[in-house]
C-alpha cells in the first residue's frame, strides 16, 4: 500500500490530462446535453446534440461566509476531532471510525523511496480512545491483500470484493441473518457497481481485453446473469453507477448514459461529464464537468436530476472537483475543489439541498491560506452528522479531521 502523500498532484495531473483529451474530441460549441425526459421515459436513444448551443438555466454561485456558530445557517459546525497520523477507511458506528495510521520508518534518500509503516486502529470520537479491530471490523484478510464490502439498501445482505492482488478479486455475497456466504463465479478487474434493488447487485466486472461483462447478481440464491449493452461508444468503464433499478455509466466521448436491465440501448442525458455520483434516494445526480471554451477553463459542479434535467444553480467552480460524495440521507454533498487562483473557490464545501447554500469548511479542519485539498475519499457517518476529511500535514505526516454538524 503506498504512501498518500502526492495523491492530489497525481490526481490533478490525471485530470487534466483527462480533461485535455475531452476537449480534442469534442466540438468547442459542445455544453452540457440536457436530454428530453419524455424521451427517457419510453426508452428511446436522443442523439446527443451535434451542433449549436443547448439553452441552459442562469447559473449563480452562492456560497456562505464560515463563520462559526453563524444564525441561520442551513450548515453549522459545532466540533471538530483531530487524528493524526492517520487516514480515514471507514465508519463502524457514529461515533467510532476506522483509521490507517502511518510511520516512517526509514527516510528516503536520493536514490531511495522512504518506507512507511501502517497499522489499523479504530478510534472512538467521543472518550479519544483507540482500539484494534476486532472480527468483522478487520476484514479479516485470509491471504487477500485487501476486502471491500457493499451492504444491501435494507441491510440484508453484503456484496464482498477480496483482491487478490492489484489488479483481480473474489466475489461473494453474505446473508447477514443466516451468516450464509455464496462465492460469485467468474474473473474481476474493477471496482465498479451497485445495488439494483434489495436483492440484486450489478457488477462491472472489467476485463484485460475489452469493456468486460456487465454482471446481474442475485443475493438469495448468487446466480448470475449477463446484461447485454449495444454501446459502441464504450471501450472500458471509468464511471459506472446504480440505483433504483437503473445502471449509469459515461462514455468515450464522456455522455453520461442509463439503461435498464433487460434493455441493450442507453439513453444519453448529459454532455462533458468528468465524473458523476448519484445520491443515495436517487433523485439527483451531482456532476462535474468539463468546462470549454476553445480552451481548458476548469470544471463546474452541477446537480441534475435523474431524468437529466438541471436543477438550481451553479454548485462549484475550480480547476478541479473531486471527492464528490452524498450523505447517506441524500441531504448533504460534500466536495474538494481546487483553484490556482486565491479568489477562487479552495477546499472542501458542503451542499445543503434543502437551503441550496454552499458552505467552506476550511475555517474549520485548515490553519493555512489556501486551504490544503483531500488527499482520500470524504467519508460520512451513517447518519451523516459527521464528515471525515483527510489531508497532508506538515506536523504529523497526514491528518484526518472529523467534523461534527448541528
Amino acid at each position: 500500500m503506498k504512501h498518500p502523500m502526492g495523491t492530489f498532484a497525481l490526481q490533478l495531473m490525471a485530470a487534466t490530462l483527462l480533461m485535455g483529451t475531452v476537449t480534442a474530441c469534442q466540438p468547442n460549441e459542445k455544453r452540457l446535453t440536457v436530454v428530453d425526459p419524455k424521451t427517457h421515459q419510453n426508452g428511446q436513444q436522443q442523439p446527443a446534440q451535434t451542433g449549436g448551443k443547448p439553452a441552459e438555466a442562469k447559473r449563480q454561485l452562492t456560497v456562505v461566509d464560515a463563520q462559526p456558530q453563524s444564525p441561520g445557517r442551513e450548515v453549522r459546525v459545532v466540533r471538530m476531532h483531530a487524528i493524526e497520523d492517520s487516514s480515514i477507511q471507514s465508519w463502524i458506528s457514529e461515533d467510532e471510525v476506522k483509521v490507517e495510521k502511518t510511520r516512517l520508518v526509514k527516510s528516503g534518500t536520493a536514490t531511495e523511496e522512504p518506507q512507511y509503516a501502517y497499522e489499523v486502529s479504530i478510534v472512538n470520537l467521543v472518550t479519544g480512545q483507540t482500539r484494534e479491530p476486532a472480527g468483522e471490523e478487520g476484514q479479516q484478510m485470509d491471504g487477500y491483500m485487501l476486502v471491500k464490502e457493499f451492504p444491501s439498501p435494507d441491510g440484508r445482505y453484503r456484496f464482498i470484493q477480496k483482491w487478490k492482488n492489484k489488479y483481480t478479486a473474489d466475489n461473494f455475497v453474505e446473508n447477514r441473518q443466516t451468516g450464509e456466504i455464496l462465492h460469485i463465479p467468474g474473473e474481476n478487474y474493477l471496482e465498479l457497481g451497485g445495488w439494483l434493488n434489495e436483492e440484486t447487485y450489478i457488477l462491472a466486472a472489467g476485463s484485460m481485453e475489452g469493456r468486460g461483462e456487465i454482471r446481474q447478481i442475485s443475493a438469495a440464491d448468487g446466480k448470475v446473469t449477463l446484461l447485454m449493452l449495444d454501446d459502441p461508444d464504450i471501450d472500458v468503464f471509468i464511471h459506472f453507477g446504480v440505483s433504483h433499478g437503473r445502471i449509469y455509466y459515461t462514455d468515450n466521448y464522456n455522455v453520461l448514459k442509463v439503461f435498464d436491465p433487460g434493455q441493450s440501448k442507453p439513453v444519453s442525458l448529459i454532455r462533458d461529464v468528468w465524473e458523476f455520483q448519484i445520491s443515495p434516494d436517487s433523485r439527483y445526480i451531482a456532476v462535474s464537468t468539463v468546462t470549454q471554451s476553445g480552451v481548458f477553463q476548469g470544471s463546474e459542479l452541477l446537480i441534475y436530476d435523474s431524468a437529466g434535467s438541471l436543477q438550481g444553480t451553479l454548485i462549484g467552480k475550480g480547476d478541479v472537483i473531486s471527492y464528490v460524495t452524498w450523505s447517506p440521507d441524500s441531504t448533504k454533498l460534500a466536495f474538494d475543489v481546487y483553484s490556482e487562483n486565491k479568489p477562487g473557490m479552495n477546499g472542501v464545501y458542503i451542499f445543503d439541498t434543502g437551503s441550496g447554500q454552499v458552505s467552506p469548511l476550511a475555517p474549520y479542519y485548515a490553519s493555512v491560506d489556501p486551504p490544503p485539498h483531500a488527499i482520500y475519499p470524504l467519508s460520512w457517518s451513517p447518519s451523516g452528522q459527521r464528515l471525515g476529511i483527510t489531508v497532508d500535514d506538515p506536523k504529523s505526516l497526514l491528518v484526518t479531521q472529523v467534523i461534527d454538524f448541528k
